[in-house]
């Protein structure tokens, strides 16, 4: 099992990003263009710890990857915290942390932290990781500066 961790800072309140986290539309819109997950498409109710579901994976929108499943472990309101426990292909777990905390007025500090075991193959998949999440923190910057800028 290997960790990655990377964080960034938004320019909005942790509140707004808090609520933004909890939607699968905010998932699929920082994921664009380089996944796609159509089992979540449509849906706009907010993530529910305890909740479990799976779908297939489909890279750059066209090319079925796997079916990944995912469990909401925790979703904490008064730490701003979303745990969630991921496996499919070849993540025989993929354990993700997002967290969001103040950083002065009108700023936060976004955070993704996961947790990876792929085998033998578990350190292709960190690299990947390491791909996927920086490009979810550029669509997030993206997404604030489009639709959460105060």
């Amino acid at each position: 099992m290997r960790s990655l961790r990377l964080e960034t800072e938004l320019p909005t309140s942790a509140e707004r990003v808090w609520e933004a986290m909890l939607s699968p539309v905010t998932f699929l819109y920082v994921v664009r263009g380089l996944i796609g997950m159509p089992a979540l498409a449509g849906r706009a109710t907010p993530l529910r710890e305890g909740e479990s579901g799976g779908g297939w994976l489909w890279v750059f929108h066209v090319i079925p990857a796997y079916r990944h499943t995912i469990e909401i472990v925790e979703v904490d309101p008064a730490s701003h915290t979303i745990r969630t426990r991921e496996h499919g292909g070849v993540l025989q777990q993929w354990n993700h942390t997002l967290h969001v905390e103040p950083a002065g007025e009108d700023r936060c500090r976004y955070r993704d932290v996961v947790d990876i075991d792929a085998g033998p193959l578990t350190p292709v998949a960190v690299a990947v990781a390491g791909v996927l999440f920086r490009y979810r923190q550029r669509r997030w910057h993206r997404l604030v500066r489009k639709h959460y800028l105060t």
